[in-house]
This record gives C-alpha cells, sequence and structure tokens, in this order.
C-alpha cells in the first residue's frame, strides 16, 4: 500500500509542476524572480501534503486497518 501511496504522490507533485509551468507560461507580466517564488512556494506546499499523507498512510497500514489484499 506504501509504495502505490508514493507512486500517485509522485505523479501528484510533478503533474501540479507541469500544470504550475503551463499555467506560469502563459502569463506575460509575471517576472523570472516571480516565477521561481511562485514554483518555489507551490512546491514548498506540495511537499509538505506529499509528507502528511505518507505519514497517515504510513500510520493507517502500521495499524493494520487497510486490509487491501
Amino acid at each position: 500500500m506504501l509504495i502505490e501511496l508514493v507512486l500517485v504522490l509522485t505523479v501528484f507533485t510533478y503533474g501540479s509542476n507541469f500544470i504550475l509551468y503551463l499555467i506560469l507560461r502563459t502569463k506575460e507580466k509575471i517576472q523570472g524572480i516571480e516565477k521561481l517564488s511562485i514554483f518555489f512556494g507551490v512546491n514548498m506546499t506540495i511537499l509538505l501534503l506529499d509528507g502528511i499523507f505518507l505519514f497517515i498512510g504510513k500510520a493507517i497500514s502500521d495499524s493494520g486497518v487497510a486490509v487491501l489484499e
């Protein structure tokens, strides 16, 4: 279960970065430093959420609550 969660979170992280890249590529008013700060802010938020989801997933898998086999 933990491997599947890591794979889903990896796809989520790279997918959201790609969508953010597509959105920021079309906006011409935002300068380089502002784009970098938006990228870093979004990445830090996504990594925080990934860590929370991994912690919850690990706690659920260790407690034996989730039986998916």
